[in-house]
């Protein structure tokens, strides 16, 4: 039966931090992976639909699918039409979400190992991230 009282043998808070880590890096790492296969997705549409030279003259081609999206929902509308633009900002979108999965992640486990110095850092690092999201937002 699992105890509420911390473990107070020597190491085992270590053993509590590696467990977490290795969830962390694993979040991260597929996060990460996650969102190089749909940037990569991105750029294959636009090689396939602009043929080689979309690469090589990319500057000298006409924008075919207008501005870059602008928002999650005109990100999704043209991902369901496969525009390679919004491919790939999805992607990036993917690559941007990570660490605060992992963040949002790390409060969970912490409070789960009754940890709450830990979960009140990692909400108040999920607190200040957020903020710069609303702030770069307006």
């Amino acid at each position: 039966m699992a105890s509420s009282v911390p473990d107070s043998r020597p190491g085992a808070g270590a053993q509590d931090f590696a467990s977490i880590e290795a969830l962390l890096s694993q979040v991260l790492l597929r996060g990460v992976l996650a969102s190089a296969a749909v940037i990569l997705l991105g750029v294959a549409l636009f090689v396939a639909q602009g043929g080689a030279r979309a690469i090589l003259f990319a500057r000298a081609m006409p924008a075919e699918g207008g501005a870059d999206p602008q928002s999650l929902r005109a990100v999704l509308d043209g991902v369901r039409s496969a525009q390679p633009a919004a491919v790939t900002d999805l992607g990036l979108l993917l690559l941007m979400v990570t660490p605060v999965a992992s963040v949002g992640i790390s409060i969970l486990a912490f409070a789960a190992r009754r940890d709450w110095l830990y979960v009140a850092i990692s909400a108040f690092v999920f607190a200040m991230l957020m903020l710069g999201f609303a702030i770069g937002s307006a």
